[in-house]
């Protein structure tokens, strides 16, 4: 960006004409102006904060995912000396082509200062627009207000009497009560998951028509027509009226997104900092949110850590530090994070399904089609079934177009165009205020569809964290050379097991023995050659039998600790056991609730583990889980799900990534645990938290919402398909049919609104 007028010195802060200065110098990517040699030579560059420095072996996205989290920890150092690096930053900072509202670069003026909850949607339009906004909507109301009473007079006018007058007066008022109509379609925006309003009108308007040719013609006719008319127009009217309300329920939901997104970003170029708008971000910059601040953008944390409130309308706070996701509207309470960018504006995993017009989840999944569908083409067709029933009892010509009229109408139905798109869209929103992040509308769909739901058991039901619980040695060592066998085993290994059985080591003071040669064998154990030369193996029944160790000596035991559903780790030395280590991992919080969700909704839970059957069983009776698939080796899993699938099954699998990829792979629906806002695009359903109770609900927030949404198209169908057979075969008279579908329609709207998860 070009700059105008003189620019400070670098050093002494004197005006110094860029185009004139006595030295140049770059500094971090940037030029440095100064007025005199002597302050080139006495000039030092500020000390940067952390935060803001890049590191040189900072990992790519797809490594930092692969790799081991590493928790950072403030350093006090850099705590003690904040103030003095907040004053030498803003040096800098004074410096920038684009500045930051205050001088310091560190702590920006927060942008949100009340919980997520109480934000409060930003104004979008100027002050002029807004007024003539909501002049725009008070007239649209006027306009339905006329066209709903208009309807009513030519129906109640019949009261006075079937003189000319009256006769006229009633086609002179469904003219008005039209043309109403008319005016509020062509001046009202329309959704995109609206009906078209030539969809919507062409019955009233036909049956207006024909009316007015009735009324010259002087058909005996006339009265029913006119009737008919009426009643298409006040029933229209008040369905309009009425999904106009609950769409703008929706659309308060979908403004408050928006609103919580709409922020600033502070980004980061070199050692400076440049405060820009949300939307001008890119994916693989990087970013510095501070205290008070609100995330911009998806992205992966590469330096700091803090509490947050993990999405826009979380309640609960949780410590995120480098190597986390996070999704934009997290809001950062206490602490500083270094950001790198996944995905921007529209991309954005609270954005997809409910900001983009080309992804927005009411009008991309066939749950929400289906509606629009059944009216745009179910009204035409209609019509001709109607006038050929109509023709066939040998009817009028005036009787066999009022059929086709009036079976137009019953199904050109604004509520059955949209109510599967507002169920629909209820779920998306439920869903992300339970931090439930959907890739695809599609994903919708393939979820309301899932027959069996997998856990992957280790970090979704079990905490993940198992403690060892039990030492028993058999033969001549005592427990801590077991432990130290064991913990020698595991030395330097990173998985749950491994972690528990060094925690224990520690905590009796034991060091794990010097062992050589380690073989990993992913699900079973080690192989390796312990410090006194002899063969070691420690691992699962699984591998003693592979390496032809006997277990007998300790089945009994062994029962024993499986029954009690703990995991089982046998250690071996020279080719004999000589102990058993029971590890007890213990539920996660909300276990039984996530297994309730699927089994309210028809899903059958299954449990999916690399433990002995016994241990599975004991833990699948504390839940509730009749389908256990045990010993299955992580490496197995996905050919586990397949057979699943070649069974019948829709599966959906709950997991992690990466431990559980192989499973999530294979699943018709993966579910997978803290990494909405990733780089990952693989997964279709994504949580913002380590939920298993959330994950199992999005599933049941899938399945109800194809349920609700049948019953509501059943509701407008049936009884708008029943009044049009009910005139077609001339059982009931012509107005009967939109009273009927006005009627079934009404239902399904109410249901709407009373429902809530």
């Amino acid at each position: 960006m070009a700059q105008s007028g003189p620019l400070p010195c670098s050093h002494c802060r004197m005006p110094v004409d860029p185009l004139r200065a006595e030295r140049v110098a770059i500094f971090g990517d940037r030029f440095r102006y100064f007025c005199s040699a002597t302050c080139r030579a006495e000039y030092r560059p500020a000390q940067l904060d952390p935060i803001l420095t890049p590191r040189p072996t900072l990992l790519n996205a797809a490594e930092r995912r692969a790799s081991t989290k590493v928790r950072v920890q403030p350093d006090k150092a850099h705590l003690d000396s904040h103030h003095a690096e907040k004053r030498a930053l803003a040096e800098v900072v004074d410096e920038l082509v684009v500045r930051l509202p205050d001088t310091s670069a560190i702590t920006p003026t927060p942008l949100v200062t009340e919980p997520a909850l109480q934000w409060q949607p930003r104004e979008s339009v100027p002050v002029g627009e807004a007024s003539s906004l909501h002049s725009s909507q008070d007239l649209g109301a006027a306009l339905l207000i006329v066209a709903f009473v208009g309807g009513l007079l030519a129906i109640s006018l019949l009261l006075a009497g079937d003189n000319g007058v009256v006769l006229t007066s009633r086609v002179l008022v469904a003219w008005v009560s039209l043309g109403a109509l008319v005016t509020y379609g062509a001046t009202t925006h329309r959704d995109a998951a609206s009906l078209s309003p030539l969809v919507l009108l062409v019955g009233p308007a036909a049956a207006t028509l024909l009316a007015t040719v009735a009324r010259f013609s002087t058909p005996a006719e006339l009265s029913p027509l006119l009737s008919l008319a009426g009643v298409a127009l006040a029933t229209t009217a008040a369905n309009v009226g009425w999904a106009a309300r609950a769409r703008a329920q929706v659309q308060t939901e979908r403004q408050f997104i928006a609103s919580a997104l709409d922020v600033e970003a502070n980004r980061i170029v070199g050692e400076d900092v440049t405060r820009v708008s949300a939307r001008d971000l890119r994916a693989g910059e990087e970013i510095v949110v501070g205290e008070g601040e609100v995330v911009p953008a998806d992205g992966t944390i590469v330096a700091g850590t803090a509490d947050v409130t993990p999405w826009a309308m979380a309640t609960d706070t949780t410590s995120r530090s480098e190597g986390d996701p996070i999704v934009a509207g997290a809001s950062v309470k206490r602490g500083r994070l270094r950001i790198v960018v996944s995905w921007t504006g529209n991309d954005r995993a609270w954005a997809r399904l409910a900001l983009d017009e080309r992804r927005r989840a009411d009008l991309h999944t066939s749950t929400a089609r289906l509606g629009r569908l059944v009216a745009e083409r179910g009204a035409p067709i209609t019509a001709c079934a109607c006038a050929l029933l109509t023709f066939a009892s040998d009817q009028t010509i005036w009787q066999i177009l009022a059929a086709a009229i009036a079976g137009q109408i019953v199904f050109s139905n604004t509520v059955l165009s949209e109510i599967g798109a507002w169920w629909v869209s209820r779920t998306v929103h439920l869903a992300q205020r339970r931090g439930i992040a959907l890739r695809a509308p599609e994903a919708i769909d393939e979820a309301s569809r899932v027959t069996a739901a997998v856990f992957c058991a280790r970090g979704t039901l079990l905490l993940g964290e198992p403690e060892i619980a039990s030492i028993d040695p058999f033969g001549p060592l005592n427990a801590e050379r077991v432990l130290e066998l064991a913990a020698g085993a595991h030395n330097g290994a990173a998985h749950p097991t491994a972690t528990a059985v060094l925690r224990a080591a520690r905590q009796r003071g034991i060091r794990p023995d010097a062992i050589r040669s380690p073989t990993y064998r992913p699900g079973l154990g080690v192989t390796a050659i312990a410090s006194d030369g002899q063969s070691l193996v420690v691992g699962s029944r699984g591998l003693m039998l592979r390496e032809h160790v006997s277990v007998a000596l300790a089945e009994e035991k062994i029962g024993q600790l499986e029954a009690m559903g703990q995991t089982v780790l046998l250690v071996a030395t020279g080719g004999r056991l000589v102990g058993v280590l029971g590890l007890q991992d213990g539920l996660r919080p909300g276990a039984r609730a996530a297994v309730q969700h699927l089994l309210d909704v028809g899903i059958e839970p299954i449990l999916l583990s690399g433990d002995t059957r016994d241990t599975c069983e004991a833990l699948a009776r504390a839940l509730d889980i009749d389908h256990v698939r045990a010993e299955v080796l992580p490496t197995d899993r996905g050919d586990e799900i397949r057979r699943l699938a070649d069974g019948g099954a829709i599966t959906a699998v709950i997991g992690r990534s990466p431990a559980d990829d192989s499973a999530l792979t294979n699943a018709n629906v993966s579910v997978s645990l803290v990494t909405a806002g990733s780089g990952s695009s693989e997964w279709q359903i994504q949580l913002a938290t380590d939920d298993v109770r959330d994950a199992a609900f999005a599933l049941r927030l899938a399945h109800r919402c194809r349920s609700e949404t049948r019953i509501g198209l059943g509701l407008t169908v049936g009884s708008s398909g029943f009044g049009a057979l009910l005139v077609a075969l001339s059982i009931v008279p012509l107005s009967v049919a939109p009273m009927l579908g006005f009627l079934g329609s009404a239902v399904a709207l109410l249901r709407w609104q009373t429902t809530r998860e």
